[in-house]
């Protein structure tokens, strides 16, 4: 087993927003990856850049970031072929893609399906979200650090520039080569840029500190809302048994929904619940399960507190 720890640089257009015309707001520019092999040690190396076909003109904050010099896209290669290259420089041994953050395995197919390659897979894709596996392992797992602070924070040594393709992938690839195995085990990410298919498809992830559930596609909203399984709060180390709400689940903004419960063996328990849009139009959730402490029970239940009396003042205007 190989990882592929790379990272993209993209363009966007000069007013930064999505509209029904632009099929695709990031445009890949710049592909940077380091391969290591089972044994995390660095084997080769990818870098290119990619000619603009889409937005010929770069965004000021691209420009700004990356600090391009004046005609250096023009050196690189159309998306397809250099994308084609990537993808035999990953080669045909078993390789999972590593990443900071989860954004990069998403635009990388986004961009691929706009130019009408073969996709990777019709399904989730696992990857490891190095980003959340630094926060675990410094155990500030709310926190997303950038990458920079986090090289910082390891005493990693900085001998290539930043926010460049190659260089993130580098420093993404350091900071992976430190990770524990036991901490590898159990902490994939899944990119959803195809959702499961069916419900025998859906993916589950149990571990000693979360319960996630990652579902197929509906058409209504509601088939998520009103089913009694997906609401449930369940305590994973008594074999998934629904446990007593604490608090029931709740919304600020119908996509993004909190609960609590208590299991009188195993503790508190909080809940959340992400409710999405997914490229082929479906709706999906993605349910997280962690226990907790009291301290954030009461905090939760004060958020929804301080929620209801402001959607009470806001009806009696």
């Amino acid at each position: 087993m190989n990882y592929i720890v790379f990272d993209l640089e993209w363009n966007q257009p000069m007013d930064g927003k999505k509209n029904s015309e632009r099929k695709l707001l990031f445009e890949i520019i710049e592909i940077g990856a380091v391969k290591l092999n089972e044994e995390k040690k660095i084997v080769d190396s990818f870098c290119e850049l990619v000619r603009p076909q889409v937005y010929q003109e770069i965004n000021w904050h691209t420009k700004k970031m990356l600090r391009l010099k004046k005609g250096e896209l023009k050196q690189g290669e159309k998306f397809k072929i250099v994308m084609n290259r990537f993808l035999k420089w990953c080669g045909t041994e078993d390789y999972i893609f590593c990443s900071w953050g989860p954004q990069d395995l998403t635009e990388l197919q986004r961009n691929m399906q706009y130019y009408r390659m073969k996709p990777l897979s019709n399904k989730p894709i696992p990857f490891y979200n190095v980003q959340k596996l630094f926060g675990i392992q410094i155990g500030e797992e709310e926190s997303a650090k950038n990458l920079e602070a986090a090289v910082e924070l390891a005493g990693l040594k900085k001998d290539v520039p930043f926010h460049r393709a190659y260089g993130d992938a580098y420093y993404t690839a350091k900071l992976f080569m430190r990770m524990d195995e036991d901490l590898l085990k159990n902490h994939y990410s899944y990119d959803l840029y195809h959702i499961p298919h069916s419900k025998k498809e859906e993916i589950r992830i149990c571990n000693e500190k979360e319960n996630i559930l990652i579902t197929h596609g509906v058409t209504e909203k509601t088939d998520i809302t009103m089913s009694r399984q997906m609401m449930a709060i369940n305590c994973m180390k008594c074999g998934q048994k629904p446990v007593r709400a604490k608090v029931r689940w709740f919304s600020s903004n119908n996509k993004i929904y909190y609960a609590a419960g208590y299991c009188p063996e195993h503790g508190y328990i909080k809940g959340k619940l992400k409710i999405r849009k997914s490229e082929q139009g479906e709706y999906y959730a993605e349910k997280v399960l962690t226990y907790t402490t009291e301290e954030e029970i009461i905090k939760i239940k004060e958020k929804k507190k301080l929620l209801q009396k402001t959607t009470k003042k806001a009806m009696e205007k």
